[in-house]
């Protein structure tokens, strides 16, 4: 595997992102064992306290970014203020965000970066080739996502990798996004995932045994897209990284 810097105008520039979206630990422990066991250093988006993340930063496993949830009702505060204050609790020091939803606005980038974030990747372009940074005008470093795992069944698409390789090895940023719960079990459809996300803050590996996809899904797809990254000897970035990168 390379470790030279990659060059988004001449070639694919892969980076592996999640959302962790009140998953437990069990299912996070899951994402982060695929991960290493790949060389992969993900960047991770965060809506609650998570061990297993906390120590995976430590040893240099991960990165970690905030997850605010800014939706009407939400756990994370009733404004817009209190949402950021939370996050930041979550990752203090933080440079990253996502949000819930891909939530948006003036108000909330301006607030963010004031808070000292830098880099986000906050939009998702599913499967548009060619993709580059953005510059958000308040100051914000941009890195739209190229592929995620539910935004890939809303579209109808095909759990078989090889139909979609010349999409992800066209030159552009590739960063993918995918989330524990639905990694952990395979999900392929919104149908199963709507009978079981109930146990997303619970899910273990008993439960998870009886509970994963057997059939070909998003879990599937990411192992298969991994193979085919390495074989072709391109490595993974960190959003971190990939704002160095020029």
């Amino acid at each position: 595997m390379t470790t030279a810097l990659s060059d988004w105008r001449t070639e694919p520039v892969f980076a592996l992102t999640s959302d962790t979206d009140w998953a437990s630990e069990y299912a996070i422990e899951q994402l982060l064992g695929f991960a290493a066991a790949r060389g992969i250093r993900p960047t991770v988006f965060l809506t609650h306290e998570s061990p297993a993340l906390q120590r995976a930063a430590a040893a240099g496993q991960a990165e970690l970014g905030i997850h605010p949830n800014f939706l009407p009702g939400s756990s994370h505060g009733a404004d817009v203020d209190a949402v950021v204050a939370h996050a930041f609790r979550l990752v203090p020091g933080t440079r990253l965000w996502r949000s819930h939803a891909f939530l948006d606005g003036t108000h909330i980038a301006l607030k963010l970066f004031n808070a000292g974030i830098r880099i986000d990747s906050n939009l998702c372009l599913y499967l548009q080739q060619g993709l580059q940074p953005l510059e958000h005008w308040v100051g914000i470093r941009r890195f739209p996502v190229f592929w995620e795992d539910d935004v890939h069944w809303h579209r109808g698409g095909a759990w078989s990798f090889e139909r979609y390789q010349e999409d992800f090895f066209s030159p552009g940023l590739k960063v993918i996004n995918v989330h524990p719960f639905i990694h952990a079990l395979n999900i392929p459809d919104d149908r199963s995932y709507q009978s079981v996300k109930n146990h997303i803050p619970s899910l273990t590996a008993d439960s998870a045994k009886a509970l994963r996809w057997s059939g070909p899904g998003s879990a599937d797809f990411l192992a298969a897209l991994a193979d085919a990254v390495a074989a072709r000897g391109l490595r993974w970035h960190t959003l971190t990284e990939l704002a160095a990168l020029g």
